[in-house]
């Protein structure tokens, strides 16, 4: 309902309505309007966030961004864009919104940090930067310009952000130790002598 009419369209008396029960009734559960959307929104982001596992930082990316775009254009989460636009003019739902981005922010923050468990990824990197600009273009497309989300869209976004941010360089090796012709140990250090 949330999708279809939006937040300035939606009515407690419909929602009682469709769901074959008085409006009491939704009441006695949630006591007002906002407090349904709440509900919504949390639904949503603990039910839509699935951590991908296929071993890499690209793969990782890729499958969370496709989730989004999915969730976000045509799944359960299609009305979020619209409360988005709507949220200027209604206070209330600017705070439930923040739900949804934390969880979802949340499950980019544990892929990312996988990724630097595997070494994908500087340990410094800034996390919150990366989200960004992984998720910038795709809700630039949602909420501004309306240009189509393909998966051409999606691939480009992952190859840029794993060549901004590559894979750290392998820790430099330990000078070989050289075991001479007679035992004498050479590190390309002076030999100490013998006492």
């Amino acid at each position: 309902m949330l999708a279809d009419g939006g937040y300035a369209g939606f009515r407690l008396e419909a929602l009682a309505a469709r769901a074959g029960v008085a409006k009491t009734t939704v009441l006695r559960r949630w006591p007002s309007k906002p407090a349904v959307a709440v509900a919504a929104v949390e639904r949503l982001a603990l039910q839509t966030v699935d951590l991908p596992e296929s071993g890499s930082l690209r793969g990782d990316l890729h499958a969370l961004l496709t989730s989004a775009v999915n969730v976000f254009t045509h799944g359960d989460g299609r009305f979020v864009p619209r409360l988005m636009r709507e949220s200027g003019n209604h206070p209330e739902i600017a705070d439930l919104l923040q739900t949804v981005i934390h969880t979802r922010r949340l499950a980019y923050r544990r892929v990312l940090g996988r990724a630097i468990a595997r070494h994908e990824l500087d340990a410094d990197v800034d996390q919150d930067l990366l989200i960004d600009l992984l998720i910038g273009p795709i809700w630039t497309r949602l909420l501004i310009t309306h240009d189509p989300i393909t998966p051409m869209l999606v691939e480009e976004i992952v190859d840029a952000l794993t060549r901004a941010f590559p894979a750290p360089p392998l820790a430099a090796a330990e000078p070989e130790t050289v075991v001479g012709d007679r035992g004498a140990q050479r590190d390309g250090r002076t030999p100490r002598s013998r006492t």
